[in-house]
């Protein structure tokens, strides 16, 4: 198993940066020069391939390990210095973002406008999840979170996540975030960009922010229940108080499209502003602004010529607010700054310090500043300089150097074409610092070592480092379809099979050694033919429109490597079929003229197991079946009338099978050991895919689940050990399961109203493959 120290989602040659700056809040929002508003309709399915790095820390800059980070269709985790990298991902345009989970801690969330091909470096502090108190449902009361914040929950105000009412203790876990605090760009929600009822995009000035989690006591979600409202109060500071107008507007923070979204006012009573809310994540008191421009500029240590990495910047207004930005390994920012108003460009040390100012005009349409050649002070910038050198050898000329120093500091020097690197961070007052890095190889998926040291001031060369040691982390391959295309992602990144002109799909994906092979089949005149892609070239397995106008369907459903053979199950012209290295065979019992499939195929030494379905004699109409090196085994429980065996599993001497059957009137979802079937629901249901690791076993499907009264779809479910799991709380179907290591990954589809979208479930975080603007769906799932 390669060692997970810095997991590489894509190769990207070169990287640079993009941060939407916030404003923060100090006094109130003037114009003092009239302006015609930027008046800008958010739209934010608009797709780019960028790149993004950052850092995790907690409230006390300690860096978090093991997060759980995702952005775009790409997860990955932090390493043991709180860093991550995606690179060459898809995302929003107007609004990409990327989210961290990690136990004990509030969900964060950065947003930013994203731009094609550069790299987008986010800062977040995680705040601690600590418990406000508890509220009985039947009487309600009050929870006072830090600074004296207070939520007022009514009586029977809470319903579960399904939306059945509940009663019992509620426990909160509540937050108050203090407008005029230090390090606010770095724990707020997104970024300080608002979405008006109208579709229109803001800046925002916040007075404050209170936000809750509501749970059982099993630590399941709560909601407030519909046509109730808990009654929210926001402290406002003193140095505020006088400014803040009698009423503002409200705003809720959207975790599902990471956008701050208008949504009522707040009125100010004495030093609070008190306003009615019908849901929690977390809500924010603002002045909205619509007169603003894109600023960018490069931040550049004159000192020594290079750029200034991961610092932090900050555009101050003429009343005293602030938009506030991280510079990326190239030291360049960008993002909304109001018009037609002086500014001043300030470089805040990690100590909060000034350490270099400089005065920018009014300015009234989108500029580009250019290099700002900063004159910092020597006892405040470090310069670290060194070559990465191969397994040969030879200069690394497509790579990267995360780099941490201790207080929360750090960033990501870029590998030139020449195999070196150099780049400054600002130091805090000369103190002495611990860093400690790790060289990549993109080319290679090799690093480095780890390497460590300490320094003060100066330029700290760190030599030869040679990036030929362990690789850089699991590769996520999802087989399925945009579209008409057939498609694989690559750690979220899809690459067409085919070209759209007919329908296709990819539906297995199976990577051995270097090779990835990928089951599914494409549409011809009016037949399907089967086929299998070895690294993106297709193979043709059989089927579709012959030259003397006669056509059968034929398509592969699962494909399994072993040494050099190639297994692909499937069917054609009705008949439950096994190719071995394109050479094709009925299976017994499987016939043209029993209207059967072969839908997964596992290999053990020189046994071949095919699960599938076909037809059998009454009471048997549809069974489940098993071959065993063609030899039939039928599964089905005596009076069933229709079932089918959809995957298959070999752990030692013990064979699972996951599947379906129909039993006194309902489709039950089921899985046998070694022949012995297990129920996993009494409702209507399904088994997909099964998978073993160790003793636990892992089944992958949909279940009937009771959302809301009148609502029972059919919903992503994942049974371990017969436990089911709902991923979801919308209609839709996990299709395949892996687990590597400690972790388990589930793709499958959910269904938004309009289309459907591919997903992978990660350890239960939820990753969209697709944007949804067109059907796309996820059928299987590999992990090396």
């Amino acid at each position: 198993m390669r060692k997970n120290y810095f997991p590489i989602i894509l190769l990207l040659s070169t990287f640079l940066v993009i941060f939407t700056l916030g404003c923060k809040r100090e006094s109130v929002l003037d114009n003092p020069v009239p302006t015609t508003p930027t008046i800008i309709i958010v739209n934010d399915l608009t797709q780019v391939i960028a790149t993004v790095s950052g850092i995790v820390l907690d409230e006390n800059n300690a860096p978090i390990a093991s997060a759980v980070v995702t952005s775009g269709g790409a997860t990955t985790t932090t390493n043991s210095n709180g860093m991550f990298i995606f690179q060459n991902i898809s995302l929003s345009k107007e609004n990409g973002s990327v989210t961290v989970v990690k136990a004990g801690y509030f969900k964060g969330i950065r947003s930013f406008k994203t731009t094609t091909g550069k790299n987008h470096t986010v800062r977040l502090q995680l705040m601690q999840r600590v418990s406000s108190g508890t509220v009985n449902t039947a009487a309600g009361g009050t929870i006072t979170s830090n600074g004296g914040a207070n939520i007022v929950f009514p009586a029977n105000a809470f319903v579960t996540s399904t939306g059945a009412v509940y009663t019992g203790t509620v426990s909160v876990y509540s937050r108050w975030i203090d407008p005029t605090a230090a390090n606010l760009p770095f724990i707020i929600p997104g970024d300080l960009r608002g979405v008006s009822t109208t579709g229109v995009e803001n800046i925002l000035e916040t007075y404050g922010m209170v936000g809750a989690e509501l749970t059982d006591a099993s630590g399941n979600v709560l909601k407030i229940a519909t046509g109730k409202t808990a009654t929210v109060s926001f402290p406002i500071p003193a140095s505020l108080s006088a400014s803040a107008p009698a009423n503002i507007v409200l705003w809720h923070f959207d975790d599902a499209t990471a956008r701050w979204k208008e949504n009522g006012t707040a009125t100010k009573t004495g030093s609070t502003y008190t306003a009615q809310v019908d849901k929690f994540s977390f809500w924010n008191c603002d002045v909205p602004n619509t007169n603003f421009i894109t600023l960018d500029y490069t931040l550049i240590n004159a000192t020594t010529n290079t750029p200034l990495v991961s610092t932090s910047t900050r555009i101050k207004r003429s009343n005293g607010n602030y938009s506030y930005g991280v510079t990326n390994n190239a030291g360049f920012v960008s993002g909304l700054v109001p018009k037609n108003e002086s500014l001043v460009l300030e470089v805040i040390s990690s100590c909060n310090t000034i350490i270099y100012s400089q005065n920018i005009n009014s300015l009234s349409v989108n500029t580009s500043l250019g290099n700002i050649n900063a004159s910092l002070p020597s006892s405040q910038t470090l310069t670290f300089t060194g070559t990465v050198l191969n397994c040969n050898g030879a200069p690394v000329s497509n790579g990267y150097v995360p780099l941490y120093l201790t207080g929360g500091g750090g960033g990501y020097a870029v590998i030139s074409a020449t195999g070196t690197f150099s780049f400054s961070l600002i130091n805090c007052s000369g103190a002495t610092l611990a860093y400690n890095g790790q060289a990549v190889d993109n080319a290679t998926a090799q690093q480095s070592v780890a390497f460590s040291g300490s320094a003060t001031v100066g330029t700290i060369s760190l030599g030869n480092i040679n990036a030929c040691a362990t690789a850089a982390g699991p590769d996520v391959y999802v087989a399925g379809s945009i579209g008409n295309n057939a498609v694989i992602w690559k750690n979220g990144l899809p690459t067409y099979l085919t070209t759209g002109s007919s329908q296709a799909a990819a539906n297995s994906v199976f990577v051995s050694g270097t090779d990835v092979y990928v089951g599914g089949y494409e549409r011809s005149g009016f037949g399907d033919i089967a086929k299998v892609w070895k690294n993106g070239v297709a193979t043709n397995l059989g089927g579709g429109l012959y030259p003397n106008g006669s056509s059968f369907d034929a398509r592969a459903n699962s494909v399994f490597v072993s040494g050099t053979d190639v297994y692909v199950a499937g069917y054609a012209a009705n008949g439950a079929v096994i190719w071995k290295n394109a050479v094709m065979t009925t299976l017994a019992g499987g016939s043209t003229q029993n209207y059967a499939n072969a839908f997964s195929v596992f290999v053990s030494g020189a046994d071949v197991y095919v699960a599938g379905t076909a037809q059998v004699p009454f009471p048997n109409d549809q069974a489940a079946i098993l071959w065993k090196n063609s030899l039939t085994n039928n599964l089905t429980t005596n009076g069933s009338t229709l079932a089918s065996a959809s995957s298959v599993y070999l752990s030692g001497t013990d064979v699972y099978v996951a599947g379906k059957e129909s039993l006194q009137g309902t489709t039950k979802a089921r899985v046998w050991k070694n022949g012995v079937a297990t129920t996993l629901s009494n409702v209507f249901s399904a088994a997909n895919s099964v998978f073993v690791s160790g003793t636990d076993v892992y089944v992958a499907g949909k279940d009937r689940v009771l959302v809301n009264p009148g609502n029972m779809p059919d919903i992503p479910t994942l049974w371990k050990n017969g436990v089911s799991t709902n991923l979801s709380n919308v209609v839709g179907e996990a299709k395949s399961v892996f687990v590597f290591g400690a972790d388990v990954y589930v793709a499958g589809v959910e269904f938004d109203g309009a289309n459907t979208i591919a997903k992978v479930w990660k350890n239960g975080l939820l990753i969209n493959l697709n944007s949804g603007t067109t059907n796309a769906s996820a059928n299987s799932i590999f992990v090396k």
